[in-house]
């Protein structure tokens, strides 16, 4: 009785494990088909169940984790991918997908971060922009160096970046001092052999302007002038370039003369350096160029970064910006669709019969004799029917495409590189001559078979493409072995080298290389196989012909052509051979009115200059953060929180990014704290609110020219709470600039931890 239910239990075990078994065979089925389909979650649902019922069993184990990372990576490709085309709230589902099948996946989150950054960077761009339209160059700056903090990639940033760097040099070049007259209206001058000190005094009198005269200026100089109608500043610039003299501004009312003389222009002419980032231009090239058109001498280049660095007077530094402006444009490419097609036919006809062409007969004995050749009969005759027809045709299509740049090779090879062993053998005397046994030395070079394409693309200004192409077709034909045992191939090649100049888009065929083979093959007993009729029965005859064509495909696609250059790089005014100038030549026109010359006598002016002393400049100091909030909060409740500030030093503006969760906290407002209008009257002040992702900006600083320092608020956030428990204000970004435009140090940026009663 006992056997009996110990054997009943054994059976209802298998049975169990069987049924156990299959289950779990149809769940990982069932799994794999649902990831085929594209349903992922549900697929990896069904392998943890396979999982479950079988702990033990490692094959679901192993199918569960091969699918869900081949899962993981797809899906992370595609996320990139749609981040690439900025379609953000597509890559934030594909990355919310992937924390769904893998929580811990740490490139998804990071995905989702970089979303979120980018969606805060684009937001801060745009006003950024807007600012700067407007013309609110600090709030601009503010957000720019807010978005740069996270992302010193930024392409909009850097281009804004660049942007406020180009206004900030044209005010800073706007406001060197620019000779001004007293005199609004023309004046006429007459001045014959005049001494030149009695010019300057006249002029000095009437138009109100010093004049600080060089001690190595001649006394005995003398100058003749008779002009009418001009303007006071073109009549000393006539008087100066007519004396061989140069200027220097010091003040709207107040110039330097001296000799323009190598000795004095190094002495008194201002230098103006200037960093040049050349990003397409050869840099090379581009400093040649600087050297020859500008003979300019103060120069470096960084071949490592690509940089320029040149040391000289403003109006060089000008004409060097435009023309590396001209120069430094992106290359021309094209890309180029290639489509090569090999049409082959083979057409095969055998026919006949194979007669035997010669009869031996054995040696040996009578009795051997009769043996051998009863059986040789018996087993081989000679004669064979030949029934054979054979057609074939091939096409052989290959579709590359190619982008190249502008007079850059492109090489495209589709084949194999084959092996050819050569032999060299070195001693052909025996040893036992005296001589040395023969020495075989095997090399190997590899030679290349297949479809071989060069082409040479040159772009002209009309868009347009002229293509140097090279075609080479090559295959391997019969092998051959030669004496020395050395492995030879015959290679049948078929090339064609040509230029063309083809439209963008047009297309334009290669054809005619033809290879036309046709061979014919007779065999039969002689005399009766060469009659008609009989050469089928005592004979055969074989026909091969073969058709190859080649036919080349070409069409450019222009990616980007020649960019015209712009009317004002390509032609401006660069001053004589002497002397580099950007300005005009010609003096202005003014209004047809006579203006009398001053009287002269009056004893000039002395002037005293005071040494200057110049304070080395000291690190910026650190602003610290703090917090004011309320200790409790409660569901419903509405409070303030504010963000404070405490510098020892100048600040002229701040950037502020706070984060929360929209979930807990609504905020309601963002207020100006007041630590800018410390120091002036005149504050900015620009607040945005993102509930959608939780984000507060804020910028604000003071007026040109102001700044502020001490204690007090930054911004002030009046918010609602929502939620129940612990939430946080987390700092994500503050940026303090001083007048100087430099960041200045960041301390206490922790966040601020929230409680929230029941």
């Amino acid at each position: 009785m006992r056997r009996r239910v110990h054997r009943l239990r054994a059976g209802v075990l298998c049975v169990a494990l069987v049924l156990l078994a299959g289950g779990c065979s149809s769940l990982q089925k069932e799994g794999q088909a649902l990831i085929d389909q594209g349903k992922y979650r549900e697929g990896l649902a069904k392998l943890e169940e396979a999982i479950r019922k079988k702990p033990d069993d490692a094959e679901p184990r192993l199918q569960y984790f091969r699918n869900r990372e081949q899962i993981v990576n797809r899906l992370l490709e595609l996320a990139a991918s749609e981040l690439e085309a900025v379609q953000m709230e597509s890559a934030r589902a594909i990355y919310q997908q992937v924390l769904a099948i893998d929580p811990r996946n740490a490139r998804a989150g990071a995905g989702l971060a970089a979303i979120d950054g980018a969606r805060r960077h684009q937001i801060l761009a745009g006003d950024a922009r807007a600012r700067l339209a407007k013309g609110d160059t600090t709030s601009a700056e503010l957000m720019v160096k807010a978005i740069l903090a996270e992302n010193p990639n930024h392409a909009q940033a850097r281009e804004l970046e660049q942007e406020l760097r180009e206004r900030e040099r044209r005010q800073a070049a706007a406001a060197a001092p620019a000779l001004k007259s007293r005199l609004k209206i023309p004046v006429t001058l007459t001045f014959r052999e005049a001494p030149l000190r009695l010019v300057m005094e006249a002029l000095s009198r009437s138009a109100d302007i010093n004049f600080i005269m060089d001690r190595e200026i001649r006394a005995d100089l003398r100058a003749t002038i008779f002009v009418k109608n001009v303007r006071v500043e073109d009549a000393i610039d006539l008087i100066l370039q007519n004396n061989q003299l140069e200027k220097k501004i010091l003040s709207e009312n107040t110039i330097l003369i001296y000799p323009s003389t190598p000795q004095k222009l190094r002495e008194h002419q201002e230098l103006v350096m200037r960093t040049f980032h050349v990003g397409n231009a050869d840099v090379k090239q581009t400093l040649n160029l600087l050297r020859t058109m500008l003979k300019t001498k103060d120069i470096f280049v960084d071949e490592r970064s690509n940089l320029i660095i040149m040391r000289d007077t403003p109006d060089v530094i000008r004409a060097a910006e435009r023309l590396i402006a001209a120069q430094d444009v992106a290359d021309p490419e094209v890309l180029l669709e290639l489509e090569i097609l090999e049409v082959s036919s083979n057409k095969v006809r055998d026919l006949g019969i194979t007669m035997p062409t010669e009869f031996s007969g054995p040696s040996g004995t009578l009795n051997t004799i009769a043996q051998l050749t009863s059986r040789t009969i018996a087993t081989d005759t000679g004669f064979k029917l030949k029934l054979l027809r054979s057609d074939g045709e091939t096409k052989t299509l290959a579709n590359p495409r190619v982008r190249v740049r502008n007079r850059e090779r492109a090489r495209v090879h589709i084949g194999d590189r084959v092996p050819v062993i050569s032999s060299t053998i070195v001693g052909t005397t025996a040893v036992g001559a005296g001589g040395n046994a023969p020495v075989t030395t095997e090399q190997i070079q590899y030679i290349d078979v297949g479809i071989k394409i060069d082409a040479e693309p040159t772009i002209y200004p009309d868009n347009t493409i002229a293509v140097k192409i090279s075609l080479d077709v090559s295959s391997l034909g019969t092998q051959t072995k030669t004496n020395a045992g050395t492995t030879a191939y015959e290679v049948g090649t078929r090339n064609a080298t040509t230029v063309l100049r083809l439209r963008d888009g047009e297309t334009q065929a290669l054809m005619g290389l033809i290879r036309d083979d046709d061979v014919q093959t007779r065999a039969g007993l002689p005399f009766i196989g060469e009659l008609p009729l009989l050469d089928r029965i005592f004979g055969s005859k074989r026909t091969d012909q073969r058709r190859r064509e080649l036919i080349l495909l070409i069409t450019p696609r222009l990616v980007r052509g020649i960019q015209p250059t712009d009317a004002l790089l390509a032609e401006f005014w660069s001053g004589t051979e002497a002397s580099l100038r950007m300005r005009t030549p010609y003096i202005q026109s003014v209004a047809d009115t006579d203006q009398p010359a001053a009287a002269l006598g009056a004893p000039p002016a002395t002037v005293a200059v005071a040494p200057a002393t110049v304070a080395p400049v000291a690190p910026p100091l650190p602003l610290a953060l703090s917090w004011r909030a309320p200790p409790d909060l409660k569901a419903g409740q509405d409070f303030v929180v504010e963000l404070r500030g405490r510098s020892e030093g100048l600040l002229k503006g701040a950037s502020v990014q706070l984060r929360y969760d929209p979930d807990q906290i609504e905020v309601l407002a963002v207020e100006d704290g007041g630590f800018f209008k410390q120091g002036a009257d005149a504050t900015v002040f620009t607040q945005r609110i993102d509930p959608g992702i939780g984000i507060v900006f804020a910028t604000l600083g003071v007026a040109a020219g102001a700044s502020a320092k001490g204690e007090a608020g930054l911004i002030t956030v009046r918010a609602k709470v929502r939620g129940k428990g612990a939430t946080r204000l987390q700092i994500s970004s503050v940026v303090g600039v001083d007048p100087a435009n430099r960041r200045v140090p960041v301390e206490g940026a922790t966040p601020l931890e929230l409680v929230i009663q029941p």
